[in-house]
């Protein structure tokens, strides 16, 4: 009997496609506005800018970026995996050649969704770039 509980549960595990066991370990997201910090302080929206309409997804286990709209620093560590209260959060450092100096990149997306999209925040020294994840 064990062993055919064994084999049926082997076999409807093949049949599960990848991408629905994958579907909850994925953030798939989307570029809705790319930003910078001006040297006054005010924010200035890039209406023309490239990044908007990219994708790129995070392996939330594993914390790896997939896609060309981040370039990331260095190896990325996992602050908080996320919940409906706390959102994920992922930061990369590296050290700049200046004595003293770091760069640091921050990626968070939230942990509540609306309409089953996550909304998502980068920033990179100046660049803020925001939009939606889905999973």
């Amino acid at each position: 009997m064990n062993k055919f509980l064994l084999l049926t549960a082997l076999i409807s595990s093949a049949l599960i496609p990848p991408a629905v066991l994958a579907a909850e370990k994925t953030y798939r997201c989307e570029v809705l506005s790319d930003a910078y910090i001006k040297s006054n302080g005010e924010l200035d929206i890039v209406k023309d800018s490239p990044r908007i309409g990219q994708e790129f997804a995070v392996v939330k286990k594993t914390v790896e970026v997939i896609g060309d709209v981040m370039d990331s620093l260095g190896k990325p560590k996992l602050i908080a995996s996320g919940s409906k209260g706390n959102p994920y959060k992922v930061i990369w450092t590296k050290q700049s050649a200046a004595k003293g100096g770091a760069f640091v990149d921050y990626l968070s997306i939230e942990g509540f969704a609306k309409d089953g999209k996550y909304p998502f925040g980068f920033f990179s020294g100046a660049l803020l770039m925001t939009g939606v994840c889905s999973q």
